[in-house]
């Protein structure tokens, strides 16, 4: 951090501090493009496993997944550009929100390859439909630590519905209604949280 940012973000602090409100978090934007790329994904490997999309001799999910990764990768970057400038990013529950969100990245990514590498090994086409329990059971995980952290309490109802989704999608994986059950849930506890707090934040006080 250079020193005109920690002055940037003591300045902000003080006005945070004047009107008696905690540092906003700063990840509104990225529940909310997680939340809506994976619901458009879900529904469309929903449409794809039902036979309501073409499959082109089953080209279509790799096609599907591919784009889905290269969408993740180009929207990050854009995500990190827009909030690299914002204030308060040495607050405290804003630094525990990135690492967590960090971890559950990172856990997510182990549990996709070990899923794939599985598929791939074994020739299970059934095993990607195990990455999302875990998924949700990390997005509920995430949503809890930052509620505490943060002070931010109302979180907590959207980690507990996360849980709730992360043990009906085990129970039924391999269902392929699961798929719209993901996209809605995706919806519920990433993108509606997500476009709270990005309400929050603090533009309005820079």
């Amino acid at each position: 951090m250079t020193r005109e940012e920690m002055l940037q973000d003591l300045a902000y602090a003080r006005t945070l501090a004047e009107e008696g409100r905690h540092a906003p978090l700063l990840g509104g934007t990225y529940l909310m493009f997680w939340g809506l790329l994976n619901l458009s994904a879900y529904l469309l490997h929903w449409g794809l496993l039902t036979e309501n999309l073409p499959r082109f001799g089953g080209q279509a999910f790799a096609v599907l997944w591919t784009a889905y990764g290269a969408v993740a990768a180009l929207g990050m970057a854009l995500l990190i550009r827009r909030t690299r400038d914002m204030p308060g990013k040495s607050a405290i529950g804003v630094r525990a929100e990135r690492a967590i969100w960090s971890g559950v990245g990172i856990a997510m990514f182990a549990v996709v390859v070990g899923c794939l590498g599985r598929m791939a090994l074994t020739g299970d086409m059934g095993a990607p439909n195990a990455i999302m329990a875990p998924a949700f059971a990390f997005f509920g995980l995430a949503l809890t630590t930052i509620a505490a952290m943060a002070g931010e309490k109302w979180l907590s109802a959207f980690a507990a519905l996360s849980f709730a989704a992360s043990i009906a999608l085990g129970l039924f994986a391999n269902e392929p209604w699961a798929y719209l059950l993901a996209a809605a849930s995706s919806a519920v506890v990433l993108a509606i949280p997500g476009v709270i707090l990005m309400r929050r934040e603090p533009s309005a006080l820079v």
